[in-house]
């Protein structure tokens, strides 16, 4: 217990360092100086007296980039979104966890974000914090740091990634936003929680399942089918219509035989290629074109699922004669 204590004592206290202002332990460069003249631009002789030398000082609101004991600069100390030219100079304020960066602009790095104008480490829910700035979360809000922990509300729960806190609230129950809902994936807020537009409740209610769009897409209990697909049934598996029914389009609707008496166009069609050589007419089952020696309605249009014709079907034996008929007559006239 002491060794964990103290684990997460080094924790914090590297948590600490890491966003403290840079502390700049040297005030003055390695160079000599007797007067203002010897020192380089934005500094002063410090320290130096008739009978010996000083070091060159940066002015005030300038920091020292001390690289060596013949080379220094002064720089100015700049905040985030300020030009910059070396790291330090944005450490100054915003702590280590600043960068001069491609753009020669101050700005966090990549690993920490900014908060009043510090940059602060990105710590994720249930990992070792310093303060609430410590635990932004994917929304912009913030959790809290407790005992040195990010954690989430009393009434929230953290996602997956722990990067966003969950209500927990359950399926049916009052809410004021989706954010409330979250903990049960693919909902979102109606005055309750409710599933997602394309979800459906799952058998037992207490999550929301992908609902089927179409016949033929998988399904494991009826209500999947039935959401957007009306009277549709899941059928070892798969979304289709009971035996006495069809599907036209997104519904399943009732089939008549050819003479069998009808209210509507679509319980006819109970083919594809039926659609437009088939009518309900005087409430029954049509043939347009006629039927073939097997009892078949002839199929002369092909129409798209929006109805319209793109092509010629099968021909009817009297549109083949016809078509014969006007061959042979043009070969006669011809000779």
């Amino acid at each position: 217990m002491l060794s964990q204590f103290s684990f997460v004592l080094a924790i914090l206290f590297i948590g600490v360092r890491s966003e403290e202002p840079f502390a700049r332990q040297q005030i003055q460069s390695y160079v000599s100086c007797r007067t203002d003249a010897d020192c380089k631009k934005n500094s002063f002789c410090y320290g130096n007296d008739d009978d010996k030398y000083g070091k060159c000082k940066c002015n005030s609101g300038y920091e020292l980039n001390n690289r060596n004991a013949s080379f220094y600069e002064c720089l100015p100390r700049v905040y985030l979104g300020d030009a910059c030219e070396e790291d330090f100079q944005c450490q100054l304020v915003a702590s280590n966890l600043a960068v001069c960066n491609q753009f020669k602009i101050c700005d966090c790095s990549p690993e920490s974000h900014k908060s009043d104008k510090m940059c602060f480490a990105d710590i994720k829910l249930g990992e070792v914090c310093m303060v609430d700035q410590n635990c932004l979360l994917s929304d912009g809000q913030y959790a809290f740091c407790v005992a040195g922990i990010c954690t989430c509300r009393k009434d929230e729960t953290p996602s997956p990634d722990r990067t966003l806190c969950l209500g927990s609230r359950n399926l049916g129950e009052p809410c004021k936003s989706d954010k409330e809902c979250l903990s049960v994936p693919n909902t979102r807020c109606l005055e309750k929680c409710v599933c997602d537009t394309t979800y459906t409740l799952s058998r037992n209610e207490t999550e929301c399942v992908k609902a089927a769009t179409k016949f033929g897409d998988p399904c494991d209990f009826d209500g999947q089918c039935s959401k957007f697909l009306t009277d549709s049934v899941c059928n070892n598996g798969a979304c289709g219509c009971l035996s006495h029914l069809h599907e036209y389009g997104s519904r399943c609707v009732r089939t008549k035989q050819i003479g069998q008496s009808c209210e509507k166009n679509e319980e006819c069609i109970y083919k594809k290629e039926m659609n437009g050589n088939v009518r309900c007419e005087n409430k029954k089952c049509m043939c347009l074109f006629g039927s073939n020696a097997s009892g078949d309605c002839n199929i002369e249009k092909i129409l798209d699922d929006n109805g319209k014709s793109v092509a010629s079907g099968l021909i009817t034996t009297k549109s083949l004669l016809f078509g014969v008929n006007i061959l042979l007559c043009v070969i006669y006239f011809s000779q």
